[in-house]
């Protein structure tokens, strides 16, 4: 393989309830992918650890690939082996205990790593960001991996390897990010310096059962049967929104990465390995709707058009008040403060004015009181 070339691996593994399986995947993808040589190193393993569900939901990497990543950086030679996460509200140790991953980490003999302090980081060749506060782990370690969930995404429309680096900003700060760059293209740049910041040297996707539809929270579970690793996570993510029937261009962040070269990342140089992508590849997943850009309509409607054509074409929060159990959640994470409770209604009332169509609200509420739709009329 020529140095410029980017390989992504793929593997079979039918399910997580044999170890060896999935630690026999998970090994194979990643040797195949070019392998890691964490010799004495710190390695920071970053799952997506979105919230307190279970790992039968599919919302956060499962435990058992979690697992599998500490042996086999264990196995060469890591000095040191970090697990850690940013979950969007809910404390990390009561998300950890909820997902299996503290278990998991600490009966493995690695640490749970605490991403409340940070470190200031500054990039500046960065097109957007240029300076971000990241979790002092993720500042520290040696070596940073991601281990994403294959999952849709109501705001990126694809959720992996990329994305899952989110997490590395602590806690509620998160939010402010997306007040400040509200749109999918402006959100997409954020994400692409974000990595320019974090410095990610290895990925390994948990895909053996992903998420479809409303992910990356209120999705349903979908068997894919694959992990995939890659030292590049744009090339990884590229194969995998490929896989379940994306056009990977229009994944906001790899098409923004694929033309501008600050990202070293070039679709024509990937590669794969171990199962063929192609054959792989899904006709029925449940994605979600890719939007054509609205910039043409703000710059050249009137505001109070443009707002009439946005509720008509991008999909807005709808509170529904049997599920809602009033925890707040969507209270708490809402970057516009477009959210309050009333009296005439138990679930909370939104100012659509106010609303930035982030989707925090939705990508947190643990009961899937919160619909997507698209109408004049709500």
């Amino acid at each position: 393989m020529e140095h410029n070339q980017k390989l992504v691996s793929l593997h079979d593994c039918a399910s997580y309830s044999n170890q060896d399986l999935v630690d026999t995947a998970v090994a194979l993808a990643a040797d195949e992918a070019g392998g890691m040589n964490p010799s004495g190193a710190t390695a920071l393993l970053k799952p997506n650890i979105l919230n307190a569900s279970a790992p039968e939901r599919a919302a956060t990497t499962h435990p058992a690939v979690l697992r599998a990543a500490i042996r086999y950086f264990k196995a060469r030679g890591a000095a040191r082996i970090l697990v850690g996460d940013s979950p969007g509200w809910q404390p990390m140790d009561l998300a950890g205990k909820a997902s299996g991953m503290m278990e998991t980490t600490r009966s493995e003999g690695a640490e749970w790593a605490q991403f409340s302090e940070s470190v200031s980081v500054e990039i500046p060749g960065a097109r957007l960001v240029k300076h971000f506060d990241l979790a002092r782990p993720v500042v520290e370690a040696d070596l940073v991996v991601s281990l994403p969930k294959l999952k849709t995404h109501g705001l990126m429309y694809f959720t992996g390897a990329v994305k899952n680096l989110f997490g590395t900003i602590p806690g509620l700060s998160k939010s402010a990010f997306h007040l400040r760059f509200p749109g999918r293209q402006e959100f997409a740049t954020m994400l692409a310096d974000l990595m320019l910041a974090v410095k990610p040297g290895f990925a390994i996707m948990d895909g053996i059962v992903g998420m479809e539809g409303l992910g990356p929270n209120s999705g349903h579970p979908r068997q894919v049967g694959l992990v995939l690793a890659s030292t590049d996570c744009w090339s990884l993510d590229w194969v995998a929104s490929q896989l379940i029937g994306y056009d990977p261009a229009t994944i906001p962040y790899l098409g923004l990465a694929a033309l501008d070269e600050r990202y070293g990342f070039k679709p024509e140089h990937i590669r794969t390995a171990g199962e063929d992508p192609a054959a792989r590849r899904f006709k029925d997943f449940e994605l979600i709707r890719v939007l054509k850009t609205t910039d043409f309509f703000k710059r050249h409607l009137p505001g109070w058009l443009h707002g009439i054509v946005k509720n008509a074409t991008v999909a807005r929060p709808v509170f529904l008040d049997d599920p809602c159990v009033r925890c707040g959640a969507c209270i708490r994470i809402c970057p516009a403060a477009a959210l309050g409770f009333t009296e005439r209604h138990k679930a909370p009332t939104v100012d659509y004015d106010a609303c930035i169509r982030c989707y925090c609200c939705h990508e947190v509420c643990p009961e899937d009181a919160i619909a997507l739709h698209r109408s004049l009329f709500i």
